[in-house]
């Protein structure tokens, strides 16, 4: 759902619908770290690959955005930026096609759900829409092509993301 950051990692603090599609943005380091040992858990239980994927991402964000340079790891990062909750991490439709090209965009929307019309003011929180192997028979893809394009549309949305006005970070260093 849209509680995860679907392009960087780690998880937000709540969600605010009972869909658990829109999120507060806000992030907790605390909560990242109590949900990657439970899905670390997970994947030793069952071997599930999205929970492996789930564990390395949130790893991955908190070291690269929430790590100081001493080693230490600040506590949050707001929900707010640029004066509006969420606005570092929702998409549009448009935004997504000019990005991606055409083809590629609209695979990427509909593998997320992206819609012209928007899921939360009026532009898109990402969540997988659907299960993946569906949408690959229904779009005449490989599962491995499908999960390429997402991916490489991921990596795109995420540097473009780089530009935008970052959310605030509480930079108090945790120690538990």
């Amino acid at each position: 759902g849209g509680i995860y950051d679907q392009l960087g990692g780690g998880f937000h603090r709540y969600s605010t619908d009972q869909f658990w599609l829109v999120p507060h943005f806000e992030k907790m380091l605390y909560d990242n770290a109590l949900l990657t040992r439970t899905y670390l858990h997970a994947f030793q239980a069952t071997g599930d690959p999205l929970y492996r994927r789930v564990v390395e991402e949130t790893l991955n964000y908190a070291l690269r955005e929430m790590r100081d340079s001493a080693g230490g790891f600040y506590s949050s990062q707001d929900a707010d930026s640029d004066g509006d909750e969420g606005k570092f991490y929702v998409w549009s439709y448009r935004e997504i096609l000019d990005l991606l090209g055409k083809v590629e965009g609209a695979v990427f929307n509909r593998y997320y759900g992206v819609t012209e019309e928007g899921n939360f003011e009026g532009a898109d929180v990402l969540y997988v829409a659907q299960d993946p192997s569906t949408l690959a028979k229904e779009l005449h893809l490989s599962p491995r092509r499908l999960d390429e394009m997402v991916s490489h549309g991921q990596g795109l949305l995420y540097e473009a993301r780089k530009d935008r006005v970052w959310p605030a970070r509480d930079e108090k260093i945790l120690t538990s």
